[in-house]
């Protein structure tokens, strides 16, 4: 099951959602993250940490850099949980 409480709070800023419809394009890194937001890479950096906290973003290393992408698993295993939810 899931932390609903982290998963709203996950959701709560339009920035987080703009990564997961920025990364279902494929996968970047925090400067790309940054660039397509306008934002600083610091606060690039936390929303990333906050979506991978959840488990909705897995992390890969190439080099220096960290690229992020969509726990597709996670995110669906998430969706079908708050549907049983509302429907009980």
């Amino acid at each position: 099951m899931f932390d609903l409480t982290k998963v709203s709070k996950a959701f709560s800023d339009k920035n987080r959602l703009k990564i997961l419809t920025l990364l279902s394009g494929g996968s970047k890194n925090v400067g790309e993250v940054a660039n397509s937001l306008k934002v600083e890479e610091n606060l690039a950096s936390h929303h990333l940490r906050v979506l991978a906290g959840i488990g909705f973003l897995k992390s890969n290393k190439k080099g220096r850099e960290v690229y992020y992408a969509i726990n597709r698993e996670k995110v669906d295993t998430v969706l079908v949980d708050i549907k049983k939810e509302i429907l009980k």
